[in-house]
């Protein structure tokens, strides 16, 4: 065996030595960029951009002859000279290097020469241009008097990434100006080539022009050019071109789109996007300058109602629409809105309120006229109704639909206002619509939840038609109606009395006076603002400028923002479990009952008295509701022995017991989550203290679970709801 292995040992020894033999022509190439992926590129007369360098080193010869096979890989794709072929033959001098390029190689590079892999040759006829990207060129020389393939050089290789010549670029008239008009009309357009550095250029490259009129006005600059034919094109080897009187004439304000393709003189595709410039637009003229003062527009407005106003201006038929924007005066935002008539009513303004408006007209081009002046006005306060009154149905000769509403809105229903806070459908021809609102009583201002199904609306926001149902039930979803998180302050304070007000003293102090004239410094203001809370539910905001602001909203701001450790919220749920066991279904009938009962009592009193709020379904404008509609001036009486005071305030002490049972029974639940009862101790306080530091106090004086649960559960969580629930009915 040992003879064998000796044998196939010295095998391996020779190959290797034969694969690193030095061979008498060393090749090298040399590839110029940028790089384009036309072949013709590199072999055409004169062309020096890809060169190969042969070198014969064996002196004992005179000359030698070598012919030359040529190979480029990449993309997937192989082109390679045919097994038959080779270009040549090419003499050689010892120690004399010959260049090769130009249509000295354009036999290597003609595709009757060349076999093709991964792509075919007639898919290579249809652009005679390789894709973009990486290949590998590879060249080798073979002896030229030698009928079989005898290599006498290395593969010499470059690489390059093949490049498409980018189309032009639009220079003037620049794309989104409006171009000043002259008489006669004169234009010039430019751009510029972006194939000047590659080989393709020196062949040569022709420019057609398109131009566009875009109309209607309103249409896209892409779907004019792809569904209409070019208002003028033209075709020429130059970089600018000059649109004069001898041109389509162009319409004064209107807009139009232009765009350059580049191609090879010879058909080839060497450009990308087919070379085809990016669109542009550009403004001819500008009406204004043509109409002067007949374009200005003069504009009037006065208040309707304290929510209303109506501006209106000469109507002018250059115009095809018009742009008004108000705003409060004195306010840096302006309100837009776009119509086609010459007058407008603005709603949902506030009442004792100065505004300010313009006009402008717009175009059939899309062009804007110039701003008229600016008319004020200012909005009245809002009328006070007697218990009792009721106010006449809207005439419906005037009514004309609202055919688009969103939230916000305030509609007038009857003599109530409505904010819509939900709508069932944005949109209605016909002005029906049903959702969603809320309505906030001129009897003690107590806000009604409402709810309205196929109501009609017209365009001045009134109630024409329909009914709108107070929403009594609404209360089971307390929690969902908190903005949690909206605010957030440095340091939040919690007052056990009730404020009357708050100021801050020149040494930075904040100063409470309370409703008995106490007065309480709690330090200096912080660089966050502080939140302030007392016991009637009141919070006022001192902002780090000083100023104090009362917050006014429906409901409270979170104290904290702290999430509950889990031994606070151990103690949250077993304080909602004894809150669970208070609660049967049995005790919450019975304070039903006595809740409807007081309620019946007072209705029937204030009915008496004739100071009854309408109640008659039937009339437009009227708003029914079987739990809260009997709201009078008892809210705070001038004399408690009055009979109607106390059935007022018996009527509310039942209300409010009512309902917080309803709430504390929905938050007490035994499958209330985590997240919701974290949400909860961010508004808890127990005996004015936050919950936070409560627990902590407690559980340093040694008191137990169950006795921090306890009084959590009585004077923190029923403190809680009782507190939030006058303060929402106070509004």
């Amino acid at each position: 065996m040992r003879p064998f292995c000796f044998t196939l040992i010295a095998f391996f020894f020779l190959c290797g030595s034969s694969s690193a033999q030095n061979f008498p022509v060393q090749l090298n190439l040399q590839l110029v960029p940028p790089f384009s992926g036309y072949l013709n590129d590199y072999c055409s007369p004169g062309n020096e951009n890809f060169r190969v360098l042969a070198l014969f080193t064996d002196f004992s010869h005179p000359s030698y002859d070598v012919k030359l096979k040529f190979k480029i890989e990449g993309q997937g794709i192989s082109l390679q000279n045919q097994a038959w072929y080779y270009a040549g033959p090419f003499t050689l001098e010892p120690g004399v290097p010959k260049m090769i390029s130009g249509d000295d190689l354009f036999p290597l590079m003609d595709e009757d020469h060349l076999d093709f892999s991964g792509i075919t040759r007639a898919q290579y006829d249809q652009r005679k241009v390789l894709p973009e990207g990486f290949y590998t060129i590879t060249v080798t020389a073979y002896d030229y008097a030698n009928p079989l393939p005898v290599k006498v050089s290395n593969d010499a290789v470059t690489q390059a990434w093949m490049l498409l010549n980018d189309p032009p670029a639009t220079n003037l008239p620049v794309c989104g100006t409006t171009v000043q008009e002259v008489s006669p009309q004169q234009l010039t357009f430019s751009w510029t080539p972006m194939n000047v550095t590659l080989p393709s250029s020196l062949a040569g490259t022709d420019y057609t022009f398109e131009l566009w009129e875009i109309y209607p006005s309103n249409s896209s600059a892409g779907t004019i050019v792809a569904t209409t034919a070019p208002l003028y094109s033209a075709v020429t080897q130059q970089t600018m071109l000059s649109y004069s009187i001898t041109e389509p004439p162009l319409v004064t304000g209107r807009e139009y789109v232009w765009r350059i393709r580049a191609h090879d003189a010879d058909g080839r595709e060497l450009f990308r996007n087919n070379g085809y410039s990016q669109l542009c637009t550009f403004t001819w003229g500008n009406a204004n300058s043509l109409l002067g003062n007949s374009a200005n527009l003069t504009l009037t407005a006065q208040a309707l109602t304290h929510r209303q106003a109506k501006c209106s201006w000469d109507s002018l038929s250059v115009y095809s629409s018009y742009r008004v924007e108000f705003k409060k005066t004195g306010s840096g935002n302006w309100f837009p809105v776009t119509t086609d008539h010459a007058s407008l009513r603005i709603c949902d303004l506030e009442p004792e309120t100065n505004y300010e408006a313009h006009v402008q007209g717009i175009f059939p081009d899309g062009s804007p006229g110039p701003w008229s002046n600016v008319a004020t006005w200012a909005t009245p306060a809002q009328q006070l109704l007697n218990c009792g009154d009721i106010s006449p149905a809207p005439a419906q000769q005037n009514f004309q639909p609202l055919t688009q509403a969103n939230d916000g809105m305030i509609w007038q229903v009857g003599q109530f206002e409505m904010e819509v806070t939900s709508l069932s459908a944005y949109t209605n021809p016909f002005g029906h619509y049903s959702g969603y609102g809320k309505v906030i009583t001129p009897f003690g201002g107590i806000t009604l939840n409402c709810e309205f199904t196929s109501i009609t609306i017209g365009d001045d926001h009134q109630m024409y038609a329909g009914e709108v149902k107070a929403v009594s039930e609404g209360v089971s979803n307390w929690m969902t109606q908190f903005n949690a998180g909206q605010f957030h302050y440095d340091t939040s304070w919690f007052y056990n009395g009730n404020i009357d007000s708050i100021y801050v003293n020149a040494n930075g102090e904040i100063v409470l006076l309370d409703e008995n004239g106490n007065t309480v410094t709690i330090g200096n203001n912080t660089d966050g603002g502080v939140l302030i809370t007392d016991a009637n539910g009141n919070q006022w905001i001192v902002n780090p400028d000083g100023a104090v602001t009362f917050v006014t909203g429906d409901f409270l701001l979170p104290l904290t923002t702290d999430t509950l450790t889990a031994h606070e919220m151990q103690l949250l749920k077993m304080a909602m479990t004894i809150i669970r066991s208070q609660l049967s279904p049995n005790d919450i009938s019975a304070r039903q009952n006595v809740f409807e009962t007081s309620e019946g009592n007072l209705g029937n009193y204030i009915s008496t008295q004739r100071q009854s709020l309408p109640s008659s379904p039937g009339n437009s404008g009227t708003i029914t509701s079987d739990s809260a509609a009997f709201v009078s001036y008892y809210e705070k009486p001038l004399n408690p022995n009055d009979a109607g005071a106390q059935l007022g305030n018996t009527y509310k002490t039942a209300q409010v017991d009512y309902y917080s049972a309803k709430v504390l029974a929905v938050l007490s639940r035994a499958d209330c989550p985590d997240d919701e009862l974290n949400f909860i101790g961010q508004y808890l306080t127990v005996n004015g203290v936050l919950y936070h530091e409560y627990v902590t106090q407690q559980v340093a004086l040694g008191k137990t679970d169950q006795q921090i649960a306890d009084e959590v559960a009585e004077n923190g969580v029923k403190q809680l709801v009782v507190m939030t629930l006058r303060k929402q009915m106070s509004r």
